[in-house]
């Protein structure tokens, strides 16, 4: 009998991963596909949803070049969220979408918040509105580009849902990417019509929410050539990349927990109650990728000379530095803060820097700050009652030993790291498209065939003392720039005559 396969893609911010597993488990391969973001200087970041498309149709075909595509079973499905993407009534883009990234709705966020009331905010679990979310960027786009919000039929939160979109011509999100964007009800089991009332959003211009082991459809005759997939191949909407990547970290059940180590770096856990408990930042993977792109142009030399990894040349400078980076503090405000600030003003920063400085100190202390500033979440998990001795990472940021053992250290926590890290999200979207077939019996169950560790990182107990008195400092720096982020937010926008 022909092996028979999962398919499963990871939209990122960065790029769209696509990995092939068999039934069984069994990882055969990975296959990213790229895509640009655009960052204005309003707050703004945007991204080209052909792009995605592009990405989708060529991670298919590199992917399936060795196979019988017909052998695909399914393809699962997660991705970025809460985006703000809007097409015409015949399915016509209208904007580039605004991914979460997009903090240019920071005023419109406080004019919501004077407006609607509190108790239907609690559809958010902080009970604010973070310039993040869908709500605030569809209330920017009706004020800032009434001609785009006039022609609006529909509205879709995640990237997966236009993918979906563009193959079946269905309207459909999930409950995760539905939960993030400020317009559900209390409860969060459907959409709220009298909270999007506020903005002018009525309930036929938002996706149909499923749940996400639901099959939408599947792959039609028109686009099989295309897309390099058999027509008829299910397609299964799966959930957002945070939830994703918790199943494949085997985080699915009360006491669980894990650190995702991506572009949204951050603790996520279960309760014993079943309270979620922790947050994701805003830009952590970001500021390591933002260190090798704008500061690091030796080490991205020496990749091209010696055919190095750039990444393994940069944490063998950071590993020569001394814990604490002489001094030098990074706090890795890139684009505002989600958890632990909820601060969309809030702005990236060094301090600390002196004559005695030295390079490695610069580079050292970005993956400090964002381990001190995921340790504040952390600290937030523990004092909601879970004790975590032990938690797995998964993505680009646990790939280092040193950042490892600096997360370790920060956060006294052993850090685990299973054999498949980067692939964490396509596991869990390959298990929800198998679930969905009926393949696997659940999750749990499911995960057995998955999840393998291979590497566990413990804290240095001396490390661990130093960086708790460093952690006060952190703080205190933070709450010292609080007060400034506003004029230096509103310096950039008129330096920069951005809207």
């Amino acid at each position: 009998m022909a092996t028979k396969y999962i398919l499963a893609h990871d939209f990122g911010t960065s790029g769209d991963k696509a990995s092939l597993f068999t039934t069984e488990g069994k990882f055969i391969a990975t296959k990213t596909t790229g895509y640009p973001s655009h960052t204005l200087n309003n707050g703004g970041v945007e991204q080209d949803p052909d792009d995605w498309w592009y990405a989708f149709c060529t991670s298919n075909k590199e992917l399936t070049k060795d196979i019988n595509v017909e052998d695909i079973l399914c393809v699962g499905f997660d991705g970025t969220f809460p985006n703000c993407l809007c097409v015409d009534k015949d399915g016509n883009k209208l904007n580039n979408a605004y991914i979460w990234q997009d903090v240019r709705a920071v005023e419109e966020c406080a004019e919501l918040e004077g407006i609607i009331p509190a108790e239907l905010l609690k559809c958010n679990r902080s009970g604010k509105i973070g310039a993040n979310e869908t709500l605030p960027k569809i209330y920017w786009i009706k004020k800032n580009e009434p001609e785009v919000f006039a022609k609006t039929a529909k509205i879709f939160p995640a990237v997966q849902d236009y993918i979906i979109y563009k193959l079946t011509g269905i309207a459909a999100t999930e409950y995760s990417a539905a939960g993030n964007t400020t317009m559900m009800n209390v409860d969060r089991t459907d959409w709220s019509d009298e909270l999007m009332s506020y903005v002018g959003v009525t309930r036929d211009m938002m996706p149909e929410i499923h749940k996400r082991t639901d099959i939408i459809g599947e792959v039609p005759e028109k686009y099989a050539a295309e897309c390099g997939l058999a027509a008829g191949t299910k397609l299964v909407i799966g959930a957002g990349d945070t939830q994703c990547s918790m199943i494949g970290a085997g985080f699915i059940k009360p006491g669980d927990a894990y650190m995702n180590g991506g572009t949204s770096a951050g603790i996520l856990a279960l309760s014993k109650e079943g309270k979620m408990l922790g947050g994701l930042t805003a830009s952590s993977g970001t500021s390591f990728s933002w260190l090798k792109n704008q500061i690091c142009k030796y080490e991205q030399e020496l990749e091209k000379t010696t055919g190095r990894n750039v990444y393994d040349i940069i944490n063998e400078e950071i590993a020569s530095a001394p814990v604490g980076s002489n001094g030098v503090m990074f706090h890795p405000y890139l684009a505002g803060e989600r958890a632990p600030r909820n601060n969309g003003k809030a702005q990236g920063s060094f301090v600390g820097i002196s004559l005695t400085t030295k390079r490695e100190d610069i580079l050292r202390s970005v993956i400090e700050g964002i381990g001190f500033n995921i340790g504040v979440i952390m600290d937030s998990v523990r004092a909601g009652g879970l004790d975590l001795k032990s938690i797995v990472i998964v993505g680009g940021l646990g790939k280092g030993e040193i950042t490892r053992q600096i997360f370790a250290d920060i956060m006294n926590v052993e850090i685990k790291v299973p054999k498949y890290a980067e692939e964490a999200a396509t596991i869990g979207g390959a298990i929800l498209g198998g679930i969905a077939m009926g393949l696997y019996k659940d999750e749990e169950s499911a995960l057995e065939k998955y999840l393998e560790i291979v590497a566990v990182t413990k804290p240095i107990p001396e490390n661990v003392e130093k960086y708790a008195k460093l952690k006060t400092i952190f703080e205190k720096i933070y709450e010292g720039l609080y007060p400034v982020y506003p004029d230096i937010y509103d310096a950039k926008k008129w330096l920069t005559n951005a809207d």
